[in-house]
């Protein structure tokens, strides 16, 4: 996959966007915080929603411990 600008007005590419989420970035609104994306004029929003939305899909979910009931 080819690496995209995906906000045009500050300049954030999508490695930078999946980089983060890597690290534990888990919404746009923390994508915004650390790379100011989509906080111009907002057209890349969608974007990074979609990024963020397919990163927690496949993000692995923590394991459940067994629950154990008392009877």
């Amino acid at each position: 996959m080819a690496n995209r600008l995906v906000c045009m007005c500050n300049f954030v590419d999508e490695a930078e966007i999946q980089k983060l989420l890597e690290k534990g970035a888990d919404s746009t609104s923390q994508i915004q915080s650390l790379t100011r994306a989509g906080t111009s004029c907002g057209r890349c929003l969608p974007v990074i929603d979609d990024l963020v939305e397919r990163h927690l899909k496949t993000k692995p979910k923590p394991q459940q411990g067994k629950l154990r009931l008392g009877f």
